[in-house]
């Protein structure tokens, strides 16, 4: 690209940068529903993310409700706290409508106010339960399902569990820095027509925390010999900067973000038949609309860049734990989004 068509369009964008809000935050694309993923599936949801207790959030995933077992009474309670708050106009239920309740969201168990004595988030008062708004915001996280699938028995809803700084904000709107994805779950929700919302929650499975769930974190890396742009996330920083040999990596080490630039003319197809030679039997994802293609495996994530009479090839990896597939697999939908190389239709 040469200087003056560089220049021309740096000027567009920033004019029109004038009069646009700040960018929203990125969300996973949707994959397979096996369900409709209507009102009363994503409010279930929301309940569930809300019920999750403290304890649960940390550096390990976390099996908040096995499935086919009665919950504790901390997600119980939080769970009765979310409900009531989302769906109902009151704070106050009398024991009577949380038995009902305890029914439309779980599975498994039954309501036992005993149980939920010096719990934070709900009172004993006056022969039911009074919820505690003060505790949590609860407009201001929720989950976002991007798949559905039924297990024989259970629908499994996998999802990305948030945190917004703007109360009641629409993830698909809200700015990237006022927004962070803060862990992966797995709902099992069994079917139940005729309930409030359809089905209940029989199991809640919950990944480490997100350690670059804030986009906003995330850095622009430019390599104007090479001419191509990638963002790069927040925890990650330059271990190599040779023009075709780009590697970035974290603090711990279990991280890598790899950019190999090769120079020779092959046509995508070529590209492709030589790299589907080297990985026999692996799942390759064309998308020749945007010069790629991609494979995606326990703990790698590989995509490739090129085009017919393109003098460059380019092979981005990155490879992290197996145990935060879920979360680094969102993360590779980000780099290849916005992994842009200058000449290419690619970004």
């Amino acid at each position: 690209m040469n200087g003056k068509k560089c220049f021309a369009l740096l000027l567009a964008l920033c004019l029109t940068a004038v009069n646009l809000p700040a960018l929203a935050a990125p969300t996973r694309e949707p994959q397979a529903f096996e369900a409709a993923a209507d009102e009363k599936l994503q409010t279930l949801a929301n309940i569930a993310a809300a019920a999750i207790p403290e304890e649960c959030y940390g550096m390990e995933a976390c099996e908040v409700l096995k499935k086919d077992q009665a919950p504790g009474a901390a997600l119980t309670a939080q769970a009765l706290w979310a409900a009531v708050l989302l769906t109902r106009e009151t704070t106050w239920i009398s024991d009577e409508e949380a038995k009902l309740l305890y029914q439309q969201i779980f599975t498994n168990g039954a309501y036992d106010p005993a149980a939920l004595t010096g719990d934070p988030f709900v009172t004993a008062k006056n022969g039911g339960l009074e919820m505690n708004p003060a505790v949590r915001d609860i407009a201001m996280d929720g989950a976002y399902l991007y798949a559905a699938e039924f297990d024989g028995t259970d629908l499994l809803v996998r999802c990305d569990l948030y945190y917004t700084e703007e109360e009641g904000a629409d993830v698909d709107t809200v700015p990237e820095t006022l927004l962070t994805w803060t862990n992966h779950a797995v709902l099992s929700l069994r079917p139940a027509p005729g309930t409030e919302f359809g089905y209940t929650v029989n199991g809640i499975s919950l990944s480490p925390s997100y350690r670059d769930g804030n986009f906003g974190d995330w850095w622009e890396a430019d390599n104007g010999e090479l001419e191509y742009e990638v963002q790069v996330p927040g925890s990650l920083e330059t271990a190599d900067e040779t023009p075709a040999h780009w590697v970035f990596t974290n603090m711990e080490g279990d991280v890598s973000l790899t950019i190999e630039a090769k120079e020779e003319n092959l046509s995508y197809d070529q590209a492709l038949a030589d790299f589907m030679g080297a990985h026999p039997g692996k799942t390759v994802k064309q998308e020749r609309l945007y010069d790629a293609f991609t494979l995606t495996e326990a703990g790698v994530f590989i995509m490739v860049v090129t085009a017919d009479d393109f003098p460059w090839t380019f092979t981005v990896t990155l490879t992290f734990p197996e145990e935060r597939q879920a979360e680094y697999e969102f993360y590779a939908e980000i780099i290849r989004n916005a992994f842009v190389v200058w000449g290419l239709s690619h970004g």
